[in-house]
């Protein structure tokens, strides 16, 4: 990730469904030399608590995502790539353009979708999830700050 004004990108992100993202992210950090921003949590439309955490260098990122429950998140998915993340500024048309074959896991207090993921059939077994334009652009301000912070990155 560059250090001057964060940009927003389409090609957001892959996600990567773990059964363990602090080993998880030591594992890409040793193995990969990838840095992560610190592990976060967030509620899910199901109500299960989603831990996950973003790369810092990108974009495209790296999302890790600890499985949890028995839904999109859970151990019967299996570790691996989980979804391909693209920013859109209208969901509920990305939804509609999927025929049926996308979920709405976060929703505005209005009932808009702000996140959606495709079911796995409606693009040759890939999930895609669609965020909206500005969240991905709020992810990348954080993670420029982030980064920004990180003595690794400062010069002596």
């Amino acid at each position: 990730m560059t250090t001057g004004q964060p940009e927003y990108v389409p090609f957001f992100h892959v996600g990567i469904l773990v059964r363990d993202i602090e080993q998880a992210t030591e594992d890409f950090g040793t193995l990969l030399g990838v840095r992560f921003e610190p592990v976060r949590t967030a509620a899910v439309v199901s109500g299960e608590k989603n831990r996950y955490c973003y790369s810092l260098d990108g974009p495209p990122l790296l999302e890790l995502v600890e499985m949890v429950g028995d839904g999109t998140w859970g151990p019967g998915q299996g570790e691996g790539l989980h979804h391909i993340g693209y920013g859109h500024p209208d969901v509920p048309g990305q939804c509609e353009l999927f025929g049926g074959e996308a979920d709405t896991l976060v929703a505005t207090a209005g009932g808009q979708p702000r996140v959606i993921f495709t079911r796995p059939a409606a693009l040759h077994g890939v999930r895609v999830e669609y965020l909206q334009s500005s969240m991905v652009a709020a992810t990348m301000e954080r993670l420029t700050a982030i980064e920004r912070q990180s003595p690794e990155r400062q010069s002596p």
